[in-house]
């Protein structure tokens, strides 16, 4: 079954060669290259410190392409294995994509158009263009950026809608079996380490030095900021996590249940000996089937999953430490 497809997923969310995404960044870098080497030469623009604005917006347009395929694809992968646990119908798929507006063209590029209007009022209200080569170039960047940045949160927000709309349908929970829900958590990874790799970015062409580090308005901003990919990773989990959980709970009320059952039984039983034995053999199963239930794990994500996500928050944190400390040695 093809799913409905917005047209983020048509575009730049589109699979494509390896080869095309690195043409794109290389003809990105190029454009910002020459921009940056008749506006302040190229010695002084890498020296003097220009790159950091020359590139900035470059960087986070490629970026935003390399990222947004795999983006698309993990998200297809979550609503297929949801579609699939639910055994959806069409009509009933077509149906949540006419709810959540997931097909809204004119939404989509309302998003776009907001994030290069909005941005590019404030920077000529600002009063810091002097529409001279650099600035042109820094305002178009500027623009597309941020109407890049507008239409992929747009595209997310939509993504996870869908996921939660389709998510609340009944589905079929195998307690012992939840590798098909370890897709949600790959997809929450994913999400958690595109934000991350933004935060790096941020941070790359922010150039801290060693006084940003002993201010405490420093630390006070910045920890909650690395602390939203951990966010991002458990909220957008946490549909799942209910689903799974509400079946473990549930499983563990029958097994209770019939265990008080069984056991009243055998207390009370007049039985002969050869069922009594069954009985408890009964019993005992069911007392190790209740063992195993409280074992299961409700948040659909492994041990590595955990690992790489815990492991990538540090990545900001170290990228701020060795620029300070480049800098402190070679007075960058």
């Amino acid at each position: 079954m093809k799913l409905p497809e917005m047209i983020f997923e048509k575009t730049i969310g589109l699979p494509r060669p390896r080869w095309v995404t690195l043409m794109v960044g290389s003809v990105l870098f190029l454009i910002a290259l020459v921009v940056g080497w008749l506006e302040f030469g190229l010695p002084n623009l890498f020296v003097g410190g220009y790159w950091r604005g020359v590139f900035l917006n470059p960087c986070i347009i490629f970026y935003i392409i390399l990222i947004a395929p795999e983006l698309t694809q993990m998200e297809n992968k979550v609503i297929s294995t949801i579609i699939i646990l639910g055994g959806l119908s069409e009509e009933k798929i077509n149906n949540v994509f006419k709810e959540t507006h997931a097909i809204h063209p004119i939404r989509e590029l309302l998003a776009f158009g907001a994030g290069i209007i909005i941005i590019t009022i404030i920077m000529v209200v600002g009063g810091n263009i002097n529409f001279e080569m650099f600035d042109i170039f820094h305002l178009v960047t500027t623009a597309i950026t941020f109407g890049l940045l507008s239409w992929t949160a747009y595209a997310s927000l939509i993504s996870i809608r869908i996921t939660a709309e389709l998510i609340v349908q009944p589905l079929r929970v195998n307690l012992f079996d939840l590798e098909p829900f370890k897709v949600i958590g790959k997809s929450s990874l994913y999400l958690s380490l595109a934000f991350i790799g933004g935060i790096t970015l941020a941070i790359i062409f922010s150039a801290p030095d060693l006084a940003i580090l002993q201010n405490w308005e420093f630390w006070l901003v910045n920890i909650p900021i690395l602390m939203i990919p951990v966010i991002i990773f458990f909220w957008n989990m946490k549909p799942t996590h209910q689903i799974i959980d509400t079946a473990k709970r549930d499983s563990l009320r029958k097994v209770g249940q019939e265990i008080h059952t069984i056991s009243d039984s055998i207390l009370n039983s007049k039985d002969s000996l050869s069922n009594t034995e069954r009985v408890s053999q009964r019993l005992q199963g069911l007392i190790i089937l209740e063992e195993r239930l409280e074992k299961v794990q409700t948040w659909p994500y492994d041990v590595s999953t955990l690992r790489t996500l815990l492991g990538s928050i540090l990545v900001p944190a170290l990228t701020v430490f060795g620029q300070v400390l480049l800098r402190s040695l070679f007075g960058l």
